[in-house]
């Protein structure tokens, strides 16, 4: 399988000094975190900023459901601050630590993760590049139940409780919530990776791509 599934580059400014800002989607469990962890290191760094340390839905099972039966709509999940604070490092301006967040300088370039890609209408003028991982639900359950298991410790009931609920919630809504959330950001995306290939090699599809936006290769034009 292609390491690049699909890739429609948006036109966006991204040259003159202007950071790009690429929003990472995916479930959970689909190697977000890691990617960026990879692109960031070719990059020699980046501000980074991640939706879980901004959203107001909490994981309630009643709650996911009714916004499932309304459709699941993206701009029903609100991030309060995210797009304040990706704008401000656009503008070159840090972000404070707060609430718990740590203090992110700006940088060229701008890793966001952001399960809906740009399908938010907030994301939609922020986002320069949008890349989405595409990971079969039973893989992305699987690796989030192995992280539990790795961060466990020797507390085996909490263990226990804490594998157990994550199941429950994924037979109750977690399906339904994650393919809505996949199809939505697969959409937008202008790069979609095969997340079951190894992180190195989507990280340096990746930073080739992200070189070419920022014209570092030569080359200005878009690619077919």
């Amino acid at each position: 399988m292609s390491t690049i599934l699909d890739h429609r580059l948006h036109a966006a400014p991204t040259l003159g000094g202007t950071p790009l800002v690429i929003v990472f989607s995916g479930p959970s469990g689909a190697g977000k975190s890691t990617l960026i962890d990879h692109v960031a290191a070719g990059l020699g760094g980046g501000a980074r900023l991640h939706f879980d340390h901004y959203i107001t839905l909490g994981n309630d099972i009643g709650v996911i459901r009714d916004w499932l039966a309304d459709g699941a709509p993206p701009d029903a999940i609100t991030a309060p601050g995210l797009a304040r604070d990706i704008a401000e490092l656009v503008a070159g301006r840090p972000i404070p630590a707060c609430d718990g967040r740590p203090e992110v300088q700006p940088h060229a370039v701008v890793l966001v993760e952001e399960p809906f890609g740009r399908a938010r209408r907030e994301m939609a003028s922020l986002a320069g590049l949008a890349v989405h991982i595409d990971v079969p639900a039973d893989v992305a359950l699987a690796r989030r139940l192995l992280r539990a298991v790795e961060a466990g410790g020797d507390d085996h009931a909490a263990l226990v409780g804490d594998v157990g609920g994550q199941l429950r919630a994924f037979l109750a809504v977690g399906r339904e919530a994650y393919a809505a959330a996949d199809r939505v950001a697969r959409a937008a995306a202008d790069v979609t990776l095969d997340g079951l290939l190894p992180v190195e090699a989507l990280a340096e599809r990746l930073l080739a791509q992200i070189r070419h936006r920022r014209g570092e290769d030569g080359n200005t034009g878009d690619r077919a």
